[in-house]
């Protein structure tokens, strides 16, 4: 995403706030504008991109409760049986619309289902768009539509310094399927981060609490590379990931964080960050 562009998206989110705190913000203004056209440009250029051919999957709740913490699930179906290069979540009317940019390695796997899901915050009603790179460089794109807004601001506790008690904590699961023929395991990943985005009040001092986010994350299958993630403060407090990955001689994970404030984590199977 070009700066110019960031900034104008942060803009509006405080022209937002400011308006949700003294009057009913009209949020069908910006819900209306389709930025879709210049954040592909950016993303892909002029790259072709099929949509909704049943390559990839975006599976979004119906009626979402909190706009700060959304669910998201992107699946690939097991008729698709290419080797995996990236995928790229979308929210197009966030403050920053690119969620996260997955590249995959060679312990990602192929055959069966596979699939990634986290949670984001939505800041106004807005398409979320998953797009999925194959090896050969194709390109498959899923959309679904969120109502929801207000997730931009919201704080998910009242004391800010709550939230960044045993900050880096790390815990990371696998998790063995029904059947041992299946090539394809799950993990999961669990960071105790407040992952501030700079537009959060802090109740106490009627100030912005400083933006502070997980920006990288790269998982390992017995040493071989699972994916690496550079995300941004569109996920939600406590970024929370899971996934599938290909069945390996341990199946052991390890996993690499690194935050805005350039201060790394990590977490393993083979014990829990911070025991």
């Amino acid at each position: 995403m070009t700066h110019a562009l960031k900034k104008l998206s942060r803009t509006v989110c405080g022209v937002v706030l400011a308006a949700s705190i003294g009057v009913l913000a009209d949020t069908s203004a910006f819900a209306e504008e389709d930025l879709w056209p210049t954040l592909r440009a950016e993303a892909f250029g002029d790259r072709p991109i099929a949509e909704e051919n049943g390559y990839v999957v975006l599976e979004t709740p119906k009626k979402v409760e909190d706009a700060a913490i959304v669910p998201l699930t992107v699946r690939i179906p097991p008729h698709v049986k290419d080797k995996l290069k990236s995928l790229s979540i979308f929210i197009d009317n966030n403050p920053d619309p690119k969620v996260a940019t997955l590249n995959f390695g060679p312990a990602a796997g192929v055959g069966g289902e596979r699939s990634f899901a986290t949670r984001v915050r939505v800041d106004n009603f807005s398409h979320a768009r998953a797009v999925l790179e194959l090896e050969d460089g194709s390109l498959h794109m899923a959309t679904k539509f969120l109502s929801a807004a207000g997730g931009c601001a919201a704080m998910q506790a009242k004391d800010p310094d709550a939230d960044m008690a045993g900050i880096g904590k790390t815990v990371v699961r696998t998790f063995s399927p029904a059947l041992s023929s299946n090539p394809i395991w799950s993990g999961q990943v669990m960071i105790k981060h407040p992952n501030h985005n700079g537009m959060q009040l802090d109740i106490n001092t009627a100030t912005f609490i400083p933006e502070r986010y997980v920006r990288e994350v790269t998982v390992e299958r017995d040493g071989e590379l699972v994916f690496k993630l550079d995300s941004t403060f569109s996920i939600s407090t406590n970024p929370n990931f899971r996934f599938t990955f290909a069945k390996g001689d341990n199946n052991e994970l390890d996993v690499s964080v690194v935050d805005t404030d350039g201060v790394a984590f990590d977490g393993t199977t083979k014990r829990e960050s911070g025991s």
